[in-house]
C-alpha cells in the first residue's frame, strides 16, 4: 500500500518526515464542540449537530481536486463536531431527564439500586462523626420514592460512611437509601447521594475485578512494610492507588509539578509496554507476538489501574501505537494522539472538561512536538540520556503550564529540575512495582520483603518532591483565570517558536523578570512586623494562633480547618520549628489544619485534651512521632521566652467537647495571652470561681468560641484585656461573633480586632508608645 503525502502531513515511514496533522483540526474542533455542548441544552446541541453535518456534506460536494486535502480535512472536522455534538446532547439529556435528577431537584430521600463505577476513595481531611468517609461514582438502575419505583440509568456520586463501603469493587451492584442533592458543575452527573447506613444486597464482583482488587490490595499490604511516605507513594506511583498517601506528601508533589506521577498515565504504560516489547525483541519473537504481548499489557494496565481519564487516553493511544507497529507505521504519533482524542470524545464526551485528560493529552502533544528537535540540539552540550530527560521534562511542562496555572495560580520553575531528577527512577519503580503487585497475590510474605528495593527508589522520588517544595520562592504567582492562561500560553509560544536574536531577546526578558521577582520576594516586606510576639492567623472559621519562640521557632495554638492556610501563615512568619503545638479540643475548625503545621516542620510535642490520642488527628501526630501531653489544670511549661500554664480543664472533667477545651495562659517578656479555645458559660463560671481566677487578667484575650453568644460577661470582664482578638470566618453560617459578645468585647478592650475584617493580626511590644502595638495585615486578596 502506497503512502499518502500532502502539505498537511504524511503517513509515509520515516522519523524525518513532516508530522501528520490531518487529524489535528478535527480533534480540536471535536474538543471545543464537546465543551460547548456540555454547557448547552440538548436540543441546541442536536441543532448544531444537524448544521455541522449539513455543512460537511456541502463542503464535500463542492470540493475541487486542487483543494481536496484542505476540503477533506474540513469535512472531517465538521463531521466529527456533528458527531460529538449529537453524542454529548444525548448524554446530557439522559442525565438531566433521569429520575435521579428529578429526585435531586426536590432534595428528597430515596431508595436506589446502583452499580459501582469507581473504587471508593477516602475524602480529604480527618474523619468526623456525621461526615462521609468515602466517595465513589455509581450508575443507578432504579430509584424508589414514596413506594414508587422508577427505572433510572444515571451517573451519581455516592458519599457514604462505614467499613463495608471501603471494600466495594467496580461492577458490584448494591442497594442503599440516601438523600439526593443536585450536582453542580457536572452536567453528566445526575445527583449527589448522601447515603445512610451500609450497602445492602451487594452482589459478588466479577472474577477479573476481584483479581484486580486483590492485586491493588496486595500491593498496599506489601507497601505497608515500608515507612511513610514510601508506604503511600508506592501504590500511588504504580497503580494510582492513593488510599495510603499522606496529604502533605501529595502537596509536595503538587508544589514541584510532579503531581502527574500520582496519576498513572501514558508514561507508566509506555514503560510497561516498552519492557514487554524489549523482552520480545530480546527473545527475537515475531512482530505479531510483540503486538499481542503489548495488547495484553494494555488490558492488564486498564484493569488494575482503572479507567481514569489519563489511563483511557494512554490505553487508546497505546492500542493505536501497537496497530501502527503491526502495519509498519510506528512513527505516526501525532496522528495517533489526535485519533485518540476523537475516539475518546465520541464515547465519553464528559472527559472534555477533565483536567486529568487535558493534562495527559497536552503533555503528550508537547513531548511529540518539541522533544525530537530539542534533543538533537541539546545533545551537542549534554550527554544523550540527560538531553532526553531534560527535553521530555521541559516539553511536558511547557505544554501543560497554561492549564496548571488555572489549578495552582502559580508557575513553578522547580518543576523541570525536579522531574528530571525523578524520571530515571520512575521507570524502574514502575516495572518493579508491577512485578511486586503480581508477587503480592502469589506470595504475600515474599512481597513484603521484595517491597524494599522499589521502596528505595520511591524514597528518592519523595526526597526530590520534598526538597523541591521547600525551595524558597520556587513558584511565580500568576492569574488563575482564562486571561492568565492565555497570557502564559502566548509567552511560551513566543519562547518555543523564536529563533536567533529574537530568541535571545525573549529569553533575556524572561530571565530579567524572574530575577526581579526573586529580588522583590527576597527584600524584607512589611509582614511580619519585626519583633512580633503573637500572630492570629486568618484561618477562616476557626482558630490559629502563633507565639514567637525565637528565630524560626514558634508555639502554635490550634490550626484551623485547612492545612494549606495555616501552612501559608507559618511560612510567611518564617516558622520552621514548632517546639510545642497546643490543640484545644477535637473540633475540625481547631485541629484539622494540623497536617499543614507538620509539613516540612519539626514538631516537638503536642498539648492536647485527655483522650485525644484515640482520635484521627491524634493517631496522625503519633505516626509523625509527636509526643502527646494530656492537658490538665496546674501544669506549666517553659518554651523559649514563654511560660505556659494550663488553667483548664481540671483532672477528670467530663463536660462537653467545647467546655473541655484546654485553656492556656502564656506569659512572655512583654505581654500575656489567654488562649481560650471554645469554652462556654459553664466552664467560664467554674474558672472564675476556681483556684486560678487570679491568673485570668491578661494583655491579650482570644475571644472564646469565636465570639459566640455563649459567654459569661463576668468571665470576660475578669480577663481585663488591653487587646481582644476574635478569630472568625467571613460571612460564616454561625453568625460569629454575635452582636452581644462583640459589644461586650468593645467595652472591655482598648483594641479589638477580627480576622475576617483585619486578616492576620500581630501583637508586639509597645516600645514606649504603650503596653502593646497591633499590626493588621489586612484580609486576604479576593475578599
Amino acid at each position: 500500500m502506497s503512502a499518502v503525502t500532502t502539505w498537511l502531513g504524511t503517513d509515509a515511514f520515516g522519523l524525518r518526515r513532516p508530522p501528520d496533522v490531518r487529524l489535528l483540526l478535527p480533534a480540536v474542533m471535536a474538543w471545543l464542540t464537546a465543551l460547548g455542548a456540555l454547557a448547552a441544552p440538548p436540543r441546541l446541541s442536536w441543532a448544531c449537530s444537524v448544521v455541522a453535518g449539513g455543512a460537511a456534506i456541502g463542503v464535500y460536494l463542492r470540493a475541487r481536486p486542487r483543494s481536496e486535502p484542505v476540503a477533506l480535512t474540513l469535512v472531517a472536522a465538521l463531521a466529527c463536531s456533528a458527531t460529538v455534538a449529537a453524542v454529548t446532547g444525548a448524554h446530557v439529556a439522559r442525565a438531566t431527564g433521569s429520575a435521579a435528577s428529578r429526585v435531586a431537584a426536590l432534595e428528597r430521600e430515596a431508595e436506589f439500586a446502583a452499580t459501582v463505577r469507581t473504587d471508593p476513595r477516602s475524602r480529604a481531611g480527618a474523619p468526623r462523626p456525621g461526615r462521609a468517609e468515602w466517595v465513589m461514582v455509581a450508575r443507578t438502575a432504579w430509584v424508589r420514592v414514596d413506594g414508587r419505583r422508577t427505572v433510572s440509568s444515571a451517573q451519581v456520586v455516592v458519599l457514604a460512611s462505614g467499613p463495608r463501603w471501603n471494600g466495594l469493587l467496580p461492577g458490584q451492584e448494591f442497594r442503599a437509601r440516601g438523600v439526593f442533592l443536585p450536582s453542580e458543575g457536572d452536567p453528566l452527573t445526575s445527583a449527589l447521594v448522601l447515603v445512610r447506613g451500609p450497602p445492602e444486597a451487594v452482589t459478588r464482583p466479577s472474577g477479573l475485578q476481584a483479581l484486580a482488587g486483590r492485586v491493588r490490595a496486595g500491593l498496599r499490604e506489601a507497601a505497608s512494610a515500608l515507612p511513610q511516605p514510601e508506604r503511600g507513594l508506592l501504590p500511588a506511583l504504580v497503580v494510582g492507588d492513593v488510599r495510603l498517601l499522606r496529604e502533605d506528601t501529595a502537596e509536595d508533589f503538587r508544589s514541584t509539578g510532579m503531581a502527574h506521577l500520582l496519576t498513572v498515565s501514558g508514561s507508566n504504560l509506555a514503560v510497561l509496554t516498552g519492557f514487554v516489547l524489549g523482552l520480545a525483541r530480546w527473545l527475537r519473537a515475531p512482530v505479531w507476538c510483540s503486538v499481542a504481548g503489548g495488547a495484553v499489557m494494555i488490558w492488564l494496565f486498564v484493569l488494575v489501574c482503572r479507567p481514569e481519564p489519563s489511563v483511557v487516553r494512554a490505553a487508546f493511544m497505546g492500542s493505536l501505537a501497537l496497530l501502527a507497529l503491526a502495519t509498519g507505521r510506528a512513527h505516526a504519533a501525532l496522528g495517533a494522539l489526535s485519533l485518540t482524542v476523537l475516539g475518546v470524545l465520541f464515547v465519553a464526551p464528559g472527559l472534555a472538561v477533565s483536567y486529568g485528560f487535558t493534562l495527559s493529552v497536552l503533555a503528550t502533544a508537547g513531548i511529540l512536538a518539541f522533544v525530537p528537535s530539542w534533543t538533537r540540539m541539546w545533545s551537542r552540550w549534554l550527554p544523550q540520556p540527560v538531553a532526553d530527560a531534560v527535553a521530555v521534562a521541559v516539553a511536558a511542562q511547557v505544554a501543560v503550564a497554561p492549564v496548571l496555572v488555572l489549578l495552582s495560580a502559580e508557575v513553578s520553575w522547580v518543576a523541570v529540575p525536579a522531574n528530571v531528577l525523578a524520571a530515571p527512577v520512575v521507570a524502574t519503580v514502575t516495572v518493579a512495582g508491577f512485578v511486586l503487585a503480581a508477587l503480592s497475590v502469589l506470595w504475600p510474605t515474599a512481597a513484603a520483603v521484595a517491597a524494599h528495593p522499589p521502596g528505595w527508589g520511591v524514597a528518592w522520588i519523595a526526597w526530590v518532591a520534598e526538597t523541591g517544595a521547600g525551595v524558597p520562592h520556587g513558584a511565580l504567582p500568576w492569574r488563575s483565570d482564562a486571561v492568565g492562561a492565555l497570557v502564559l500560553a502566548g509567552i511560551l509560544l513566543i519562547l518555543v517558536s523564536a529563533r536567533g536574536w529574537l530568541l535571545r531577546v525573549a529569553a533575556a526578558i524572561v530571565v530579567a523578570v524572574l530575577l526581579l521577582f526573586l529580588a522583590v520576594r527576597c527584600v524584607p516586606g512589611d509582614w511580619p512586623p519585626q519583633g512580633w510576639d503573637l500572630v492570629a492567623c486568618d484561618v477562616g472559621q476557626g482558630d490559629g494562633f502563633v507565639l514567637s519562640a525565637g528565630a524560626g521557632s514558634a508555639i502554635v495554638a490550634d490550626t484551623g480547618e485547612d492545612p494549606a492556610v495555616i501552612d501559608a501563615c507559618l511560612t510567611r512568619l518564617g516558622v520552621r520549628e514548632v517546639p510545642l503545638l497546643v490543640l484545644s479540643h477535637d473540633h475540625a475548625d481547631h485541629v484539622d489544619g494540623t497536617p499543614g503545621v507538620l509539613r516540612h516542620r519539626r514538631v516537638g510535642a503536642a498539648l492536647v485534651p485527655h483522650g485525644f490520642g484515640d482520635t484521627a488527628m491524634g493517631r496522625a501526630l503519633a505516626e509523625d512521632e509527636v509526643e502527646l501531653w494530656a492537658g490538665r489544670r496546674g501544669q506549666s511549661f517553659r518554651v523559649g521566652p514563654w511560660l505556659l500554664r494550663v488553667l483548664w480543664p481540671p483532672p477528670g472533667y467530663a463536660g462537653s467537647v467545647n467546655d473541655g477545651s484546654v485553656v492556656v495562659r502564656a506569659d512572655g517578656a512583654s505581654l500575656s495571652v489567654l488562649l481560650t479555645g471554645d469554652i462556654e458559660e459553664q466552664a467560664q463560671r467554674r474558672m472564675l470561681a476556681g483556684p486560678d481566677a487570679g491568673l485570668l487578667p491578661v494583655t491579650v484575650l482570644t475571644a472564646p468560641h469565636h465570639g459566640a453568644n455563649t459567654q459569661d460577661p463576668d468571665f470576660l470582664a475578669a480577663t481585663e484585656p488591653v487587646v481582644t482578638v476574635t478569630s472568625v470566618g467571613e460571612d460564616n453560617a454561625y453568625g460569629h461573633p454575635s452582636p452581644y459578645t462583640w459589644a461586650l468585647l468593645e467595652r472591655l478592650g482598648r483594641i479589638n480586632l477580627r480576622t475576617d475584617r483585619d486578616g492576620d493580626v500581630a501583637v508586639l511590644d509597645g516600645g514606649g508608645t504603650g503596653p502593646v502595638r497591633v499590626v493588621a495585615r489586612g484580609p486576604a486578596p479576593g475578599r
